[in-house]
């Protein structure tokens, strides 16, 4: 028995290895990015870093100016809007709604819990993205997440997401193939939380591109329940939110 459980021990300690973690990483080394965060600024189109539209290919282009049409007269699919089915990644990032992460170190998993659409994204940290074949067996709304901490950033990587989402508000299209890296880290003595996430698509994409989302930190708000089709959070403190 005692030769079992050393080998089950010196396997988790050659997966923290693998993943960058040392050994006892999962339950005392973390650092503390908990807390409900809620975002000051709203853009139904996502804003690459360095400006510019997002480097389509001319058949991805298409579709996409075919989605913002249907945006304008309220005829788009979108289910997120209508169902309130998750928004994906990484359109749920610029919620105007807050949300909360909680760190379970003992469990060795984080969860990003969103007010909008009760949106819960499980970050796993003590094991990989699940194989090719899974991810593309068991695609998600909000796609499977593994993380591992660099210094005090947290890196997220999302893969196997359904093509039932969009990229942003404004109906930015993606294929199956999309896969999302996002650091996040506390910034200005953690009065933020910083989201800097890059996105991979071959699909439509002609290059890699990242976007930038800051949220302030307010230990102040309790997160409130959503009911899809009812009224929810006053949304007036989060500017460009009219319309939404």
């Amino acid at each position: 028995m005692r030769a079992h459980r050393l080998a089950l021990v010196s396997a988790a300690s050659a997966l923290m290895f693998a993943l960058g973690m040392p050994a006892g990483a999962a339950t005392s080394t973390w650092p503390d990015i908990s807390g409900i965060y809620w975002t000051n600024s709203y853009r139904a189109k996502i804003q690459p870093v360095g400006g510019g539209d997002l480097p389509y290919t001319p058949a991805a282009m298409a579709d996409y100016a075919k989605n913002m049409a249907a945006v304008k007269t309220y005829s788009l699919d979108d289910k997120a809007r209508k169902l309130c089915t998750p928004d994906g990644v990484p359109r749920i990032l610029e919620s105007p709604y807050p949300f909360e992460i909680v760190q379970s170190p003992d469990r060795g998993e984080i969860h990003i819990l969103n007010e909008l659409n009760h949106v819960i994204r499980l970050v796993t940290m003590t094991k990989p993205l699940p194989s090719p074949d899974e991810l593309e067996t068991f695609p998600f709304y909000s796609g499977h997440s593994a993380g591992h901490w660099d210094g005090d950033t947290l890196v997220v990587e999302t893969a196997g997401f359904n093509e039932k989402t969009f990229l942003d508000n404004s109906g930015a299209p993606h294929t199956d193939q999309l896969r999302t890296v996002e650091r996040i880290r506390k910034i200005n003595g953690g009065k933020e939380l910083e989201d800097v996430v890059t996105t991979h698509d071959p699909g439509v994409f002609t290059r890699d591109w990242s976007a930038r989302f800051v949220y302030q930190a307010r230990p102040d708000l309790r997160m409130m329940d959503y009911a899809c089709g009812e009224k929810h959070r006053d949304l007036s403190p989060v500017k460009g939110v009219q319309g939404h």
